[in-house]
């Protein structure tokens, strides 16, 4: 087979990709799916970036570990240029939540890639370790309490069949843990006894939610539990699963080594060496808080979850559909007028795509955002967009990266009265200038569609560089009004030096 017709079946073909970059080790796997859904694991890579480790006080990443992450990204890129860009997930945790500034990290490690990194907050990443863990396990035992230790972030899900009902994120991980309680690698007993101590305070606030009672089985996930698991069945400990008595034996093993150059235990590998007692102190302290008396390890982590969820999306099951029907239920949307918005301003969309050069993805961002723009009236009439704009960034919405919540909230925020260059002054350079126009596009949707009622309109509209150009149907009882509008709105323009002509 020639290289030509071995890249063409490559990009035909319905193979998957997911990247996790974790705060200790980046990770990808790549699947194919069949016609039921089921994954088929084709190739797997991970390597120890130890992305947190380069992190200062201030959240600045260090720049030999910047590279070393760089260096990684672009062979997963090689591996994976020919994919469609549908079929690639990649998801940055804990450790780029907390990287300052994100935007240089993000923007040149998307390049590398060739497919975008998407930062999660971390309710999403419990949600994607749930829906990881739950492919493979059976669904028999109610329901179940899903623990995944993560290198900066811990994840506590109770869930049932696919579904999880509770999720939670703490800044509790094992990097994170063994430089806070374990400096220089030493294990000593009071540095213990100082790590129980503060990570149970940790817990403290979600333990009520999560203890026993509210759940029938116990399931953890990722490396820290893997490989606790690994340890206690080469020690000979328990041949199925953790239980408590074994973990404090595993960590009378570790105080007896006193510190990291003579520690030696079965089962654990030299990479995960590192960070393990942070990561053992943390699951630990889960047990206590929780009352586990016996968990299980899932083979299903982050990864498996965006390769199911972008599964979904693939088949017109994208959860952040449902996210955004709820939040209009919730905050008591219009639901006719929201529509009437959306479909104008889709139209408009559609209409300046090209010259505009408006990604195709941000179409659905922009249908989104319009179904929104008014849930801030439930709270108040008076700049309710401020409002709705606080809810759409803060708030947990399933299925939506940190940056798809982010330019939500922008846009509600810019869809009426004032606009001006200093409302996207937070934003990375090279998005400001689609954000703008997906601003314009909605505010006009918004404008047409004051009188709140059924007239059918079919707006015309061309764009340049600096130019735009509508043509709209104005109903006669209805036309100094709009006019109005539309002369307020051409002096907002301006001062983006965009000039609004209309007839």
């Amino acid at each position: 087979m020639t290289e030509e017709n071995s890249i063409e079946n490559i990009e035909r073909s319905n193979l998957l990709a997911a990247i996790d970059l974790g705060s200790n080790s980046f990770h990808m796997v790549i699947c194919a799916a069949d016609k039921d859904g089921t994954l088929k694991v084709i190739d797997k890579e991970k390597e120890m970036v130890r992305l947190r480790g380069g992190l200062d006080e201030q959240g600045r990443l260090d720049s030999e570990v910047a590279a070393r992450a760089y260096n990684c990204l672009k062979r997963f890129g090689d591996r994976l240029q020919y994919f469609k860009p549908e079929n690639v997930r990649v998801a940055g945790t804990n450790t780029l939540r907390n990287l300052k500034p994100p935007d240089e990290f993000i923007r040149e490690g998307s390049k590398l890639l060739g497919y975008p990194i998407e930062v999660v907050s971390g309710r999403e990443e419990a949600r994607l370790v749930y829906l990881g863990v739950s492919h493979t396990l059976s669904n028999d035992h109610g329901k179940q309490l899903v623990i995944d230790i993560g290198g900066g972030s811990t994840e506590f899900i109770i869930g049932q069949d696919f579904i999880p009902y509770e999720l939670e994120s703490l800044e509790i991980g094992a990097a994170s843990s063994t430089s806070r309680f374990f400096p220089n690698g030493k294990y000593t007993d009071a540095n213990w006894k100082r790590a129980v101590v503060g990570l149970r305070l940790e817990i403290l606030p979600i333990q009520a939610a999560f203890s026993g009672g509210n759940w029938s089985r116990a399931t953890g996930s990722s490396g820290t539990i893997k490989s606790t698991r690994n340890i206690i069945l080469e020690l000979g400990l328990e041949p199925f699963g953790i239980t408590l008595p074994a973990l404090y034996k595993v960590r009378e093993l570790i105080i007896a080594a006193g510190d990291i150059e003579t520690l030696k235990l079965p089962g654990l590998s030299q990479d995960r060496t590192p960070v393990f007692a942070g990561g053992l102190a943390v699951l630990i302290a889960v047990f206590e808080a929780l009352e586990i008396d016996h968990m299980t390890v899932s083979d299903g982590a982050l990864r498996e979850g965006l390769l199911y969820d972008m599964l979904g999306r693939i088949r017109h099951e994208d959860v952040r559909y449902r996210s955004v029907d709820e939040f209009a239920k919730r905050f008591n949307v219009d639901d006719e007028q929201a529509k009437r918005v959306m479909e104008t301003s889709v139209n408009l969309f559609d209409q300046v795509a090209i010259d505009w050069d408006l990604p195709k993805q941000t179409r659905k961002l922009l249908a989104w955002a319009s179904l929104l723009h008014e849930i801030g009236l439930s709270i108040t009439h008076n700049k309710h967009h401020f409002q709705g704009a606080y809810i759409l960034k803060y708030a947990f919405m399933p299925g939506f990266s940190r940056r798809e919540q982010i330019w939500l909230a922008l846009l509600v925020k810019n869809h009426r009265r004032k606009l001006d260059w200093e409302r996207f002054s937070d934003i990375p350079e090279q998005d400001i200038l689609t954000l703008v126009r997906l601003s314009i596009i909605l505010r006009l949707a918004v404008l047409l569609h004051r009188r709140r009622d059924n007239h059918g309109f079919d707006p015309k509209m061309t764009a340049s560089r600096s130019k735009v150009d509508l043509f709209v149907q104005r109903p006669s009882d209805g036309l100094f009004l709009l006019e109005a509008d539309l002369q307020r709105e051409k002096n907002w323009l301006r001062r983006l030096g965009y000039q609004l002509s209309y007839s």
